[in-house]
């Protein structure tokens, strides 16, 4: 059973949430907060396993709570957000701030909702910055996969050097977790790169855009939101418009297209298109990576891209929100090497720059 903590100071969504979670067999709503303050205290006592809070609320707002939430009893939280740029930017520093996913007010129903519980209870937490370990896991076991892990990265990067290899794009897909995980790699990246940086982030239309603003802020790369025919130049991230896919079918340009032009691909922006894409285009010097999040998105284009010689790199299980994205890639031995989260900036910088 899913034991779930409704925040929020308003009772007609307080209602409208415990009615759609109560469909649900798996599901029990333990309790109900009305402000931040309260929903940090109701945390520490009803150890709920997972909290859907809002964003404005009186005395400490849901920004606040999940910040302390993530310090005192760290919790997957949901972010019940509105549409507006407001509430796009708000939504994104509660990511941010540890909250693992978030839904739109004008999505809320009762199929949304639920599944987005499900994924949550599973999460990985990301607190300040840092996977939550495994406790449960055996240090020594860790410690040799780590050492494991460094001898293929170096043994990778040798191969790539004396080939005198080089990497003109970067590909990389990412869902769930997906804010904070480029939070945490783009500003490490140097913006002396000689590859530009394309990224398909499963998100709104009108989320992409301040979270190509945020990113910008603290990298040293320029990150902006993709335009259609725009100019691929080293050193720039490009985010992909939430609602559209991004694709590279000419070297050096960019391509959107609306997601009526792909009917069969449930993901928008596709991974899968962008990786297949830049394979095509740029072959063994294009670089793929996957990233946190749910589903299988990016296993159909790295299949293609592996055949045209592409680099592939999966973020590692630790360091994932969710691992389903990722996994699909290693479960199939499609990845080059498989990398911390902490560790993806680094090794984009050596394999770029040495």
């Amino acid at each position: 059973m899913i034991k779930v903590l409704i925040v929020d100071d308003s009772s007609f969504m307080r209602v409208r949430i415990r009615t759609l979670l109560e469909t649900c067999s798996e599901i029990k709503v333990v309790g109900i907060a009305r402000n931040g303050m309260d929903a940090v205290r109701k945390t520490v006592v009803l150890r709920p396993d997972v909290i859907t809070m809002d964003i404005n609320m009186p005395d400490m707002s849901g920004i606040e709570a999940v910040e302390l939430i993530m310090k005192q009893c760290p919790t997957p939280i949901i972010m019940v957000s509105s549409l507006s740029s407001d509430g796009a930017n708000e939504t994104l520093e509660a990511l941010e701030k540890g909250a693992v996913d978030y839904i739109h007010k004008d999505n809320l129903n009762e199929k949304n909702l639920i599944e987005k519980i499900l994924i949550a209870k599973n999460a990985k937490l990301n607190i300040n910055g840092h996977s939550a370990p495994k406790i449960s896991k055996n240090i020594i076991q860790e410690t040799r996969e780590k050492i494991l892990a460094e001898t293929l990265r170096l043994q990778k990067t040798t191969e790539i050097l004396s080939g005198r290899r080089t990497f003109s794009i970067i590909g990389i897909g990412i869902s769930t977790g997906g804010p904070s995980a480029l939070a945490k790699v783009l500003p490490q990246i140097s913006a002396e790169i000689p590859a530009s940086i394309v990224i398909a982030q499963h998100m709104p239309s009108a989320f992409t855009g301040p979270l190509a603003e945020r990113l910008n802020r603290i990298s040293a790369l320029h990150v902006k939101e993709a335009e259609n025919g725009e100019q691929l130049i080293p050193g720039y991230a490009y985010i992909c418009p939430g609602g559209k896919h991004i694709m590279v079918e000419k070297k050096g340009i960019i391509t959107l297209y609306d997601r009526e032009k792909f009917p069969n691909y449930h993901y928008c922006p596709s991974a899968s298109l962008l990786m297949a894409s830049i394979s095509r285009v740029y072959a063994n010097n294009a670089m793929c990576i996957i990233m946190t999040g749910m589903g299988s998105d990016g296993l159909e284009g790295v299949l293609e891209a592996k055949k045209n010689g592409s680099y592939v790199i999966a973020q590692s299980e630790n360091s994932s929100v969710i691992f389903g994205m990722p996994k699909a890639i290693i479960s199939n031995n499609l990845q080059d090497e498989i990398v911390h989260l902490d560790h993806i900036a680094d090794r984009i910088n050596e394999l770029c720059l040495e």
